[in-house]
């Protein structure tokens, strides 16, 4: 599975008003209540298109995907350079060989990462004004990115006029360095909200599978070069590749087993994935 991501501000306006007598009142109205919450953006993946709102605020945004296709389907936010349009990166793409980078003014800006087909799936990070792509770079099953068969959306982001919701309480966190996963504490079985940050220098992403009974992280890989038979375990999804130094928010349900922490984003010095560099954390949750 293959992916690329980043995030951030926002801003609030005021009034001034005047009493009935005529006294003039204070000039600068109190700032917008921000929202107990963040606000909640639905899109649905299907094979091969997205389905959701062609234009959100910015601010503090948790992004549901719910997987409608019978294959896996990640949501990744694409910002645009100033100028630059879905048609440009859809040219761009075409001329693009395997091994080539994406184009400079092309800046992954964050998303979620795949949840199993009929399944939903959420992330939660600061989303900025700007003209973005909506894409999915999974490559299942035959290695060619939906993307390219027409998973690609075009979503403006409006300055918000309101303020925003603080980010998600988090009891865990996870850092992602260049090349590996560094979690703040041992996981264990249950619900857990975890605040996962880019530190590398590199974009960088978190894709967590549930093993199924019996698989190993070598039979993963070996499903993973040839997407022959199905996946040996559970998508549990996670963030779609972010940018140095961008937070998302991410909920996992967790039980016993075996899983595999994977980032399959690719490194633009030597062209290789990041989990074939040391980004590949198997652990065990008794």
């Amino acid at each position: 599975m293959r992916a690329i991501a980043a995030a951030v501000p926002i801003i609030g306006l005021g009034g001034c008003t005047a009493s009935n007598s005529g006294t003039q009142a204070n000039s600068e109205a109190a700032p917008a209540t921000a929202p107990a919450t963040p606000r909640e953006v639905h899109f649905t993946a299907r094979d091969f298109a997205f389905e959701g709102p062609d234009s959100i605020p910015s601010g503090m945004t948790t992004i549901v995907l719910h997987n409608g296709g019978p294959n896996l389907h990640h949501l990744l936010l694409i910002r645009l350079d100033e100028g630059k349009t879905v048609d440009d990166l859809k040219a761009a793409s075409r001329r693009m060989k395997p091994t080539d980078m994406p184009p400079a003014w092309a800046v992954p800006a964050g998303g979620v990462n795949p949840p199993m087909p009929g399944s939903d799936t959420r992330a939660t990070f600061m989303v900025e004004p700007g003209n973005y792509a909506v894409i999915c770079e999974v490559d299942i099953p035959d290695h060619v990115a939906h993307a390219m068969k027409g998973m690609i959306k075009a979503l403006t982001v409006t300055a918000s006029s309101t303020a925003s919701a603080e980010a998600p309480a988090s009891d865990m966190t996870i850092n992602l360095v260049n090349f590996g996963f560094a979690p703040s504490a041992k996981f264990t079985a249950g619900h857990h909200v975890i605040k996962v940050v880019n530190n590398g220098t590199q974009p960088h992403e978190l894709e967590l599978i549930q093993l199924a009974p019996g698989k190993t992280m070598d039979d993963l890989a070996k499903w993973g070069q040839t997407y022959a038979g199905t996946l040996p375990g559970t998508s549990l999804a996670g963030v779609a590749p972010m940018t140095p130094g961008q937070v998302e928010y991410v909920p996992f349900d967790l039980t016993a087993g075996n899983y595999a922490m994977l980032c399959f984003v690719t490194d633009p010095t030597n062209h290789k994935p990041h989990m074939a560099e040391g980004m590949a954390l198997p652990f065990t949750i008794e």
